[in-house]
C-alpha cells in the first residue's frame, strides 16, 4: 500500500483507517522507495489494533530492465538500508527534474511545478507526473498519460540508474527484512524473462514473491504461485492500493494464498 510518502493518495493515517475498515489485521506501508510514512502508518494503526510491519518498494535494476523489490518488517533506521533509500531518492529526484525539462520542450511549462507541489511530503514518481497531465489536460487519465508521455520511446521518459538486484536485496536482508519480489506479471516481460529475472532474485538471497496483487485476476495468481514453486518461494499478497479513486485496487480485497505455499506472515506468527 502506498501513501503521500510517494505517489499514493492518502496520508499514511488514512490508509491505515481505510484499512481498517476493511478488517485487516495485518498489513506494511510500502511506499516507493521511501520509509517517512512507517512511523505515522504504525501508530495509526496502534490505535485501530492493526499489526503493522515497517515497509519498503524499492526499484532494482536488472539485466533486462527494472522489477520493484517489497521490503517486508524491516529495520527503518537499519543505516545500511537508510543509505540505500537516500540513494534510490536521489535518482528518483534527479530523474523528475529531467522529466519535467523534457515536457517543458513540447510545451507543458507548467508541469514540473505542479509535480513539485504534488510530492512536497514525499519523493516524486512518474506517478505524480500522470496526474499532472491529466489535470492540465493533456491526458485523458492516467493509463493515457504514461502510454502517451511517460513510458519508454515517449516525449517525457528519462531512464533511471536504480541500483542492482543484488545490491536492493542485501539492503532489505541487512536491515532484518524480507525480500520479496513484488507484482511479478507486471513487467511485460516474456515467460523465458520473468523466469531469468526471479532467478536474479533469488540468487541474490530474495525468499518471497508476491502472488496476488490488487487488480489481478486468477490467470496472475496461477502464474505467480507457479512461480513461487518453481524456486521454493514463501508468498505475500498485497493491494498495491495507491489512491481511492480506483475501486478496483482495493485494500484487504485479495484471494488467500494457495494452501500449498507457505505465506510471508507465518514465521511472525510461529515467532509470536
Amino acid at each position: 500500500m502506498h501513501s503521500t510518502a510517494s505517489d499514493g493518495r492518502l496520508a499514511p493515517a488514512d490508509v491505515v483507517a481505510r484499512a481498517a475498515d476493511a478488517g485487516v489485521e495485518l498489513m506494511a506501508l510500502t511506499d516507493h522507495d521511501t520509509l517517512a510514512g512507517v512511523a505515522a502508518a504504525r501508530m495509526a494503526a496502534a490505535s485501530h489494533g492493526i499489526d503493522c510491519r515497517a515497509g519498503i518498494e524499492l526499484s532494482a535494476r536488472w539485466a533486462r530492465g527494472v522489477v520493484h523489490i517489497v521490503g517486508l518488517d524491516v529495520d527503518p533506521e537499519h543505516d545500511r538500508l537508510c543509505e540505500g533509500v537516500a540513494r534510490q531518492q536521489r535518482e528518483r529526484r534527479q530523474r523528475a527534474e529531467r522529466i519535467g525539462e523534457r515536457l517543458a520542450r513540447i510545451g507543458f511549462d507548467d508541469i514540473a511545478a505542479r509535480v513539485a507541489t504534488a510530492s512536497a511530503d514525499g519523493v516524486p514518481g512518474r506517478a505524480h507526473f500522470a496526474r499532472a497531465l491529466v489535470e492540465a489536460g493533456h491526458a485523458r487519465d492516467i493509463p493515457h498519460a504514461f502510454d502517451r508521455y511517460l513510458q519508454r520511446g515517449r516525449p517525457g521518459y528519462a531512464p533511471v540508474d536504480w541500483a542492482s538486484i543484488e545490491h536492493v536485496v542485501g539492503w532489505i536482508q541487512a536491515a532484518g527484512g524480507i525480500a520479496v519480489f513484488a507484482h511479478p506479471l507486471r513487467y511485460r516481460l516474456s515467460r523465458g524473462a520473468l523466469r531469468a529475472a526471479v532467478q536474479s532474485f533469488v540468487a541474490a538471497g530474495g525468499s518471497a514473491i508476491e502472488v496476488a496483487s490488487g487488480g489481478g485476476g486468477r490467470d496472475e495468481l496461477a502464474a505467480a504461485s507457479a512461480l513461487a514453486r518453481r524456486f521454493g518461494l514463501e508468498a505475500s499478497i498485497g493491494s498495491d492500493f495507491h489512491d481511492p479513486d480506483f475501486p478496483w485496487i482495493a485494500i484487504g480485497r485479495l484471494p488467500a494464498v494457495p494452501g500449498d505455499l507457505t505465506p510471508v506472515w507465518q514465521r511472525w506468527r510461529e515467532a509470536a
